[in-house]
Parts: structure tokens; C-alpha cells; sequence
């Protein structure tokens, strides 16, 4: 992973979430993700914390994060945002932050009752083995789970397009998966699988792509996978 690679992207991440296309994207796989992840226990690791978008959500349903980023630009920002929550002072107390390449501190790492991470797995080498250690960091009924664009779809031809015309684009850097291959990882039980993004980037309404969401035919353009430590 590369620290430079996501700093120089920081200040305008979050502008993708004010678009039509990025905030009903967002929505759709926030509502999957927040659907399936539960932690037995309030302790929490995100990894890739970015600009808090997940992070808040974790904060606001009383879990005590510890939030992991490579860039401490897009940490920053999400400092700012969990300081802004209602009651930010006791919000704020919630949160350890850390910044550091998550393959890099694995021995580090305490025991969690939930390990949360949402696209930040396409950047991360040799996924199967960081995945293993870190279901290995549970505690007993905890939950591992990521959220990934998923390969072979029309979504994952849309970033590698944006990647082909912008030489700089972080999607440069990123290794996308599809179900079958994340189901196909020894992480120490079966995945559970749930899928979005059955909409293209190129869907011309709001009414279309929540129509086509609806019928969920064809390649998912986001996987969320989780792993329940028995």
C-alpha cells in the first residue's frame, strides 16, 4: 500500500458522495453493509477509516473504534467529521486513531470483537493472508467483514476505464474481486456473501437504478463478505 497514493486524493474524496450517482452507490452499499455487520461486543478495528464515512456510523451505534488509514490526510478529515457529531466530546472518546499500513502493524494488533473495513481490501496485498490473520485477532462470535468493488462487472470496468484515461488514479493500484474468488479464500470458516450494485454507472435516473437494484440481475457491482468466529 501507498501512503502518497491516497493523500493527494483527500480533499476531494468526499465530493463523490454529493453526486446523484455516488450518493444513491453509497447508499445502496451502506445499506447493505450496516444490515450484516454485527459485533458481539462494543470493541471495533476499522481498517481504511478514510474520511469517516463508516467510522461515524460505527461511533453512532456505540461501538469503541480503533480506525486504521494509511493516509493521514484522509484521517484528518475524518477526525473533523467525528468532531462535528452531536456530543463530539464523549463521540471523539470513542475512537483510537491510528495512522499506518494495516499489513504493517498485523503483530500489533489487540483482540477485537468486530473487524469492519469497506474499500480498502482492493489495495491491500496478498488480501487472503491478511484476512486469516486477522480473523485470528476475533474474539469468540466476533465478525471480520469487508466491502469490496466487485470484479467482473460493470462497475469494475468503470474504474479500470477511469484507471486507462488518468495515469494517477488510485484504481491504478487496486486488485478487484469477484465473489467467487473471495469465497475461494482459507480465512478459517465459509464467507457469507451479500451483494449491490446491480445498477450500471452509466444508469440515466434515480427511478431506473433503483428499479434495476430491485430485479438484482446480472454481475453485482459490490460484495460485502463476512467471517463469524465460532
Amino acid at each position: 500500500m501507498n501512503e502518497a497514493l491516497f493523500d493527494h486524493v483527500a480533499a476531494h474524496y468526499d465530493s463523490w458522495y454529493d453526486t446523484e450517482l455516488g450518493s444513491l452507490s453509497d447508499q445502496t452499499e451502506r445499506n447493505l453493509a450496516q444490515s450484516m455487520f454485527k459485533a458481539p461486543g462494543p470493541k471495533v478495528l476499522e481498517i481504511g477509516c478514510g474520511t469517516g464515512q463508516y467510522t461515524s456510523w460505527l461511533v453512532q451505534e456505540g461501538y469503541e473504534v480503533t480506525a486504521v488509514d494509511i493516509s493521514g490526510e484522509m484521517m484528518a478529515l475524518a477526525q473533523k467529521k467525528i468532531a462535528l457529531l452531536e456530543g463530539s466530546t464523549s463521540k471523539a472518546d470513542c475512537v483510537h486513531w491510528w495512522h499506518a499500513d494495516i499489513t504493517k502493524i498485523l503483530d500489533q494488533l489487540e483482540t477485537y470483537d468486530g473487524i469492519f473495513s469497506m474499500t480498502a481490501f482492493e489495495f491491500v496485498p496478498e488480501p487472503e493472508n491478511v484476512l486469516k490473520k486477522l480473523f485470528s485477532q476475533l474474539n469468540p462470535g466476533g465478525c471480520l467483514m469487508i466491502g469490496v468493488i466487485a470484479g467482473m462487472s460493470a462497475w469494475s470496468e468503470y474504474y479500470a476505464e477511469a484507471a486507462r484515461k488518468k495515469p494517477t488514479s488510485v484504481f491504478k493500484r487496486a486488485a478487484l474481486y469477484t465473489q467467487e474468488e473471495i469465497r475461494s479464500w482459507q480465512i478459517g470458516v465459509s464467507a457469507e456473501i451479500g451483494e449491490c450494485l446491480f445498477f450500471p454507472p452509466n444508469v440515466q435516473t434515480k427511478s431506473e437504478a433503483l428499479s434495476l437494484e430491485a430485479k438484482r440481475e446480472g454481475n453485482p457491482g459490490f460484495v460485502v463478505a463476512k467471517w463469524v468466529k465460532r
